[in-house]
């Protein structure tokens, strides 16, 4: 399913300026196509991604005709962008992380979702992932959720 985690940290001042950010360090390791940012935006506007958890987040994501290879781009905030939430599109989360799925198959959004969700409901990871280096959390959520990977298919 998911061949890659990258995780990186930046400014923007808002909820596109961050989907940006992780489309462009998808589209340099040559994970996605160029349409990938703008399917992105257009698929936040319809089904908004935040979450409203204790350290709030978003789960964007797009259409599988935009990506080439499955990874997932986290990208850590140094400010926290407002994200539309996902179960009320009238009221915001203030991410302090977002987590771009790039996926292949349609099917495979349903198994990554609940690894993402899994790993933002444990707030003492993502309590941990904020100051952490960006390898070590690149290479933490990784092995976490291909060991799942692994569990999950026997």
């Amino acid at each position: 399913m998911m061949k890659k985690v990258f995780v990186i940290e930046g400014e923007a001042r808002n909820k596109e300026e961050a989907l940006r950010l992780t489309f462009q360090k998808l589209y340099e390791e040559g994970f996605v196509k160029e349409s990938f940012y703008e399917g992105c935006v257009e698929r936040e506007k319809q089904f908004p991604t935040g979450l409203d958890t204790p350290i709030p987040v978003a789960i964007p994501h797009t259409d599988s005709v935009h990506v080439i290879s499955p990874a997932v781009c986290v990208l850590r905030l140094k400010k926290p962008v407002a994200f539309s939430l996902m179960e009320d599109d009238s009221r915001q989360a203030e991410a302090e992380f977002v987590f771009n799925m790039a996926l292949k198959s349609n099917d495979d959004q349903l198994g990554m979702l609940n690894k993402i969700i899994g790993t933002v409901q444990d707030v003492k990871l993502l309590k941990n992932a904020k100051t952490m280096s960006c390898s070590s959390l690149e290479n933490d959520l990784q092995r976490k959720w291909t060991d799942q990977e692994r569990r999950s298919n026997g």
